[in-house]
C-alpha cells in the first residue's frame, strides 16, 4: 500500500516507538485506513463513520470494518477505533483525547491554496497522565485527522504488544538466572510502560487472560 503522506510524533513517542518495533520485529502491527464513509448532522453535531481497515503483522493482512459514532470525524473514528481493539488491549479502555487542531500549508506561488498540504495534530492522554502528540500531514483534512487516529491507536497497541513480550522474557530471564538480560528488561519495561496502562494488563498477565 502506498500513501502520499507524512507522519510525525513527538520525542517521547517516538522512543516507545522505536523500542517497539525492535521488540517486536515483524509483530509490530501497521493499521491502515483505506476508505471511509462519513454521515455527519450539523444541526445535532454528530457524526458517524464507516471505515474499511487493513492491519498488518507478521507479513499478514487482515481486513476489518469499523463503525463510530462522535460529535466530529476525529472523534467518531477515534471511538470506532476503540470499539474495534479495546476488548484485546486493556490500555485503550483508559486513553482519551486531550488536543486536536488542524492546519495548512499555504504555498504563496499558488493561487488556489484549497489543495494545500494539511497537518492534523492530535494529543492523547492515558490513564497516568502521559501525553503523546501524533501529527499527520496529506493534502487532504479527512485524511490527515483520521491518519492522526489510526496512528495513535497502532502507537498505545504496539506499545502494550511490547510490554507484554518483554514480561514474559523478563519471567523467563529470572527463572535462567540472567541478570544481564533482567536488568536490560527492566530498562525497556520502563520506557514502554508509560504508554501503558500498566495495573490493568498486568493484572491480566497474571490471570492468563493475554494470549
Amino acid at each position: 500500500m502506498s500513501f502520499d503522506r507524512k507522519f510525525v510524533c513527538d520525542q517521547q513517542a517516538e522512543q516507545v516507538l522505536m523500542l517497539a518495533k525492535e521488540i517486536l520485529g515483524d509483530s509490530y502491527r501497521v493499521i491502515q485506513v483505506i476508505n471511509l464513509k462519513l454521515f455527519e448532522n450539523f444541526e445535532l453535531t454528530q457524526a458517524k463513520i464507516e471505515a474499511n481497515i487493513v492491519e498488518i503483522s507478521d507479513n499478514k493482512a487482515k481486513k476489518l470494518k469499523i463503525y463510530g459514532e462522535g460529535v466530529g470525524l476525529v472523534d467518531a473514528c477515534f471511538d470506532g477505533m476503540l470499539k474495534a481493539y479495546e476488548k484485546d488491549y486493556c490500555s485503550l479502555i483508559s486513553i482519551s483525547i486531550v488536543d486536536f487542531s488542524v492546519s495548512a500549508h499555504l504555498d504563496s506561488s499558488n493561487t488556489r491554496q484549497s489543495d494545500a498540504h494539511v497537518s492534523a495534530l492530535l494529543r492523547i492522554k492515558n490513564a497516568d497522565a502521559h501525553e503523546y502528540a501524533f501529527e499527520c500531514t496529506t493534502s487532504s483534512i479527512s485524511h490527515s485527522s483520521v491518519g492522526a487516529v489510526q496512528e495513535a491507536i497502532a502507537f498505545f497497541i504496539n506499545a502494550e504488544s511490547a510490554y507484554i513480550r518483554l514480561y514474559r522474557a523478563l519471567a523467563d530471564a529470572k527463572e535462567r538466572g540472567r541478570h544481564d538480560l533482567i536488568e536490560r528488561y527492566c530498562s525497556q519495561m520502563s520506557t514502554i510502560v508509560k504508554a501503558t496502562s500498566y495495573e490493568a494488563l498486568v493484572s491480566r498477565l497474571k490471570s492468563n487472560k493475554v494470549s
